[in-house]
């Protein structure tokens, strides 16, 4: 791609809404308030709220869900966007579709932010979407079955995937059905423990949630099938009918609709005797869907399709001159599928540290082999679904073909989660290694451009090291006092760069989450200040999946559980001290002290204390940095 695309119009002018965009969102603009005199319903036992449904139906590990627009509730006016949690028991819930309007009955809540790092932050997350309120209902009705006009195409989709959906519950197990929504439709529902952390770990989960690859898919099939009976006008007309309903059928979140406006660009640009681009259509997907509906910058489906995509059209036009012509054409198709998995993956890396926490470092290979495989599931999961049509016998024959297929699919999984070292956890990235990091991937994507590879190299270069030099002359130390609703824990940073943990109260998982969220690859020590559990819940797991230089523990005597636990560490090369002065464990940095050794902490300054910490403490983390002088306290998160 020629750097002098960036400078055309209308790159130029996307780069600049996008900027509004985010000032405006980093002013507030975009953030969800719900009015004073509303809040009075989250007291509410029982509301009952009317309203348009605006979503297909979804399922996650809370039950199916639906996003509806209220425009009443409790028989009083309440324009709002809410999240419905519907009743796992109510099959009528397979009747609700886009457009119609329902009456819910149900208890309505704010959402929750997430107390601790790492913990998933609902208030967040539905806020960037334009959601108010979550519900737990317990009854739905539908007010009228008619849909509007504007909803009709929308409702004809969502029975579509309905349908779709209900044949591979009748004709799959459970999982195999799960995998085959995800890998149809991006709706893969919760999966098992097991298989989720396999799928994830191979670097694959994007084949079974959101993905413009299946859209892709789709539009290239219709194509090929009305280039057998039409010519490019009806050829365009067929395959955009089709994949425009295949859009609406997912639900038209970001990664779709780009790669059905992109599409539809190109084609368009082809009948009307333009040369099509790939980044112009690229530009304008972005610009239409940014213009449709703002809010989906700032989410991670819309962040990470461009992320992609922009690193694809700037490297693979380059990529495939240099590959060599006199390779058979299997080999050079092999070796663009490597490069485009290692592309995508070097792009999308920073989100995997911001979102997930985790990164596949085999999902370059896994991707290579599993990305054309889905092509030849999704299709079987169509085919499935169309001899469903043709009686019990053929349905049933072919269920067990797509099973298996489905079964073969999470073995492939599990056997590159399995390889050494598939997967490793990732914190987040800080701003300026984010910036730096990607000066240094579009430097090497750029080549052999040299000046501006060189350009772009020593720019990503200065940044890492101007951000590594900032964070070493900080010289503090920072407790992260965390949020537990039976016990207490707090994770010590030393300026020198050594890690305690004091006490472990879990549950473990908040532990493992906020360790994580702020790159704890490993404890130095860990010092329990008591023996009631509290204090030591979540220790035996953070001992299994976290290194640790050694346990101390108060004298006196030590639990069964916990003895244990300890026995258990130091079979594994763990020291075990006991010092009488755990329980009365104090640091300090300068003038400003850390006391652990009464129920709550406390940090004092001199002879003053900071009080209140102890009562953050009730709604979320805390975290105090010190350089010895002063305290910053921060939270609740």
């Amino acid at each position: 791609m020629p750097l002098s695309y960036l400078r055309r119009p209308l790159f130029v002018l996307t780069a600049l809404y996008v900027v509004a965009l985010a000032v405006l969102y980093g002013r507030g603009w975009f953030q969800v308030r719900v009015p004073a005199d509303l809040e009075g319903f989250r007291f509410r036992l029982r509301v009952l709220v009317e309203g348009t449904v605006v979503s297909p139906l979804t399922e996650n590990r809370l039950g199916p869900r639906v996003f509806v627009d209220a425009d009443r509730a409790g028989g009083l006016p309440f324009d709002q966007k809410a999240l419905v949690y519907l009743p796992k028991a109510d099959p009528g819930r397979f009747a609700l579709r886009p457009g119609q309007r329902v009456a819910i009955e149900g208890r309505l809540r704010l959402p929750r932010p997430g107390r601790n790092p790492g913990e998933f932050d609902e208030r967040g997350f539905l806020s960037d979407r334009g959601v108010g309120w979550v519900m737990k209902a317990r009854g739905v009705s539908v007010v009228s079955e008619g849909v509007p006009w504007r909803w009709r195409v929308q409702a004809w989709a969502e029975s579509v995937r309905r349908s779709l959906e209900g044949s591979f519950e009748r004709l799959l197990g459970r999982e195999e059905a799960r995998i085959m929504s995800g890998l149809t439709l991006g709706f893969k529902g919760p999966l098992s423990r097991e298989t989720n952390r396999a799928v994830q770990d191979a670097g694959v989960m994007h084949l079974l949630v959101l993905s413009g690859a299946k859209v892709a898919f789709v539009l290239l099939a219709a194509e090929r099938l009305a280039g057998l009976v039409l010519g490019p006008p009806g050829r365009f007309l067929a395959a955009g009918a089709a994949g425009g309903f295949y859009t609406l059928m997912v639900g038209a979140d970001p990664p779709y609709a780009r790669a059905f406006l992109g599409w539809l660009a190109l084609r368009a640009a082809t009948l009307l005797g333009r040369s099509p681009g790939m980044f112009q259509a690229m530009t304008l997907s972005a610009l239409v869907i940014l213009i449709l509906r703002p809010r989906d910058l700032f989410s991670a489906g819309f962040q990470m399709t461009y992320l992609a995509v922009g690193g694809l059209v700037l490297a693979m036009p380059r990529v495939s001159k240099v590959l060599p012509r006199r390779w058979p054409g299997w080999a050079r198709t092999a070796a663009q599928a490597l490069i485009v998995s290692v592309i995508v993956q070097a792009m999308l890396w920073p989100t995997f540290c911001a979102y997930f926490g985790r990164g596949a470092v085999v999902g370059v290979l896994a991707n290579s082999l599993l990305v054309p495989g889905s092509g030849l599931l999704m299709a079987a999961g169509f085919g499935l679904w169309g001899l469903s049509w043709a009686g019990e016998g053929p349905g049933q024959a072919a269920g067990a073909v797509v099973g298996a297929l489905a079964r073969a699919f999470i073995e492939v999984c599990r056997w590159f989660a399995g390889l050494p070292c598939a997967a490793v956890d990732l914190a987040p990235m800080s701003r300026g290694g984010t910036a730096a990091y990607y000066l240094l991937v579009l430097a090497a994507l750029v080549a052999p451009r040299w000046k501006a590879s060189a350009g772009l190299a020593l720019s990503g270069l200065l940044a890492w090291s101007a951000a590594g030099l900032a964070s070493r002359s900080r010289a503090e130390m920072t407790v992260t006092f965390l949020c537990l609703p039976q016990g207490r824990a707090a994770l010590v940073g030393f300026p020198e760069g050594g890690r305690w943990l004091v006490d472990a109260g879990g549950p473990a998982g908040t532990l493992l989450r906020a360790f994580k969220a702020r790159g704890v690859a490993g404890l130095d020590r860990v010092v329990l200040t008591g023996f009631d559990e509290g204090r030591w819940r979540g220790l035996a797991r953070v001992l299994r999946e976290r290194p640790v230089g050694s346990v101390t523990v108060p004298a006196g005597g030590v639990p069964p559980r916990l003895a244990a636990v300890l026995a258990e560490a130091s079979r594994r090369g763990v020291a075990v001290r006991r010092e009488a002065g755990a329980a009365r464990l104090s640091l300090c940095r300068g003038e400003v002290c850390f006391d652990f050794s009464g129920v709550r902490p406390r940090v004092r300054r001199g002879e003053a204390e900071y009080s209140i910490i102890g009562p953050r403490l009730r709604w979320g983390s805390v975290e105090v940095t010190t350089d010895g002088k002063k305290a910053r306290i921060e939270g609740p998160f």
